[in-house]
């Protein structure tokens, strides 16, 4: 899409750049500057010292060990591209970096295909060999399906013999050290450049390594050992709550939660997003990222009713078009609370324009919920059509049956 003509783009692809996501048509759920008022401040619980016995579900601070990894030595590969001009002008300097991985084998993305990927890159790094086409058949049986859901890599990793561990709330001294101890990092982030013709969409970059001023990311979509500032990488990622994937093995996981330290429990994780997200908040009141993030984040807690009253604000202010493509809590959230109409009309508004399963999925429920129990089994038959490993629409449709 980037490097094809501005106008055949626009034909070819029907790029709308300045479209955004649907606005609430109902009340609000309630008064976002209360909900803020309420959530600030809110100290973060300490894991340590739990009850005897341990926190059912919970983590416990183990020991740190320290346990190397083992990369694959092969050097970096590069597939010929021929850059446009401002790619050309990146200010990579490899000699000047702090810290950078090697061992990665780098390929460029095919159409649609960020996910499989830098899926594909991450697990070379491990010795991992699959190609791009093997990653993306089982990430992403339908060619067109804009999205690789960071559970559908975990769920990949684990028939490769490895994990994935997926947390948000990142920070960059966590990225250093877990790059420090041998382990590259997947980040998941907003990305627009385009921003004149292709627009806003998502992003995973593998990131290798940095340096004083940014990091070192193995980008699919441009080039190996590409260079991102720190502040464009912050600017970017928190569009997704600093969402970040780790791959390791069994014999790796003390060493991972070493340092990963307190946030390998969802409690203090999440409780850390939530000060994060209402302090971003109270400096920028219309910040429709920081009101996602927050509405994410209540989600993850349970707190549907102040979580759809973040959404709300997040929709008014505006969010790019694409963004539900990639994010699904706003819709757990409108279903929770039974802002069915809400919940349909979003799906639509992905559906339009992109077959997902995740909206096929939530509007199958919302359609449920209303009793329309017909057109709601169509909705999640065809949400197992676009990926038949989607568990969620077949318990859906096994609970309709039932």
């Amino acid at each position: 899409m980037a490097y094809a003509p501005a106008p055949l783009q626009r034909m070819i692809f029907q790029i709308n750049p300045g479209e955004q996501v649907p606005t609430p048509s109902g009340p609000s759920s309630g008064d976002a500057d209360a909900l803020l008022a309420n959530l600030l401040p809110t100290p973060t619980p300490s894991p340590l010292a739990p009850p005897a016995g341990g926190v059912p579900g919970g983590y416990t601070q183990p020991t740190a060990v320290a346990i190397a990894p083992t990369p694959t030595l092969t050097p970096v590969f590069s597939v010929q591209v021929d850059p446009r001009a401002e790619d050309r002008n990146n200010r990579a300097d490899l000699g000047a970096i702090s810290f950078l991985l090697t061992g990665f084998e780098w390929e460029q993305q095919g159409y649609n295909n960020c996910g499989p990927a830098s899926f594909r890159v991450l697990m070379s790094y491990w010795g991992v060999n699959l190609t791009e086409r093997e990653a993306a058949d089982f990430l992403k049986p339908n060619p067109e399906d804009p999205n690789v859901r960071p559970d559908e890599m975990a769920a990949y990793a684990e028939t490769l013999g490895y994990h994935v561990l997926v947390r948000v709330n990142g920070d960059f001294d966590t990225l250093k050290r877990l790059l420090l101890a041998g382990y590259p990092v997947i980040i998941e982030t907003g990305y627009d450049p385009e921003p004149t013709t292709v627009g806003w969409t998502s992003h995973y970059l593998t990131l290798s390594g940095f340096s004083e001023d940014g990091f070192i990311a193995m980008d699919t979509y441009r080039r190996p050992n590409w260079f991102y500032p720190y502040h464009e990488i912050d600017t970017y990622w928190r569009q997704f709550n600093r969402r970040y994937l780790v791959a390791y093995r069994d014999d790796q996981a003390v060493a991972i939660a070493s340092i990963i330290g307190e946030d390998m429990d969802d409690a203090t994780m999440y409780a850390g997003a939530l000060n994060v997200a209402s302090a971003e908040l109270s400096l920028n009141r219309r910040d429709p990222y920081g009101w996602f993030n927050l509405g994410s984040t209540l989600v993850a807690l349970g707190r549907y009713e102040e979580a759809a009253s973040a959404f709300d604000e997040a929709r008014r202010l505006g969010l790019p078009g694409r963004f539900l493509w990639y994010q699904f809590s706003a819709f757990e959230a409108y279903m929770q609370v039974g802002r069915y109409d809400d919940v349909i009309a979003m799906a639509d508004d992905v559906l339009e324009k992109k077959a997902t399963e995740e909206a096929f999925y939530y509007k199958g429920l919302a359609l449920a919920a209303r009793g329309d129990i017909d057109r709601a089994r169509v909705q999640l038959a065809l949400a197992q059509r676009a990926n038949p490993r989607f568990q969620p629409a077949r318990d859906a449709l096994d609970r309709l049956d039932g």
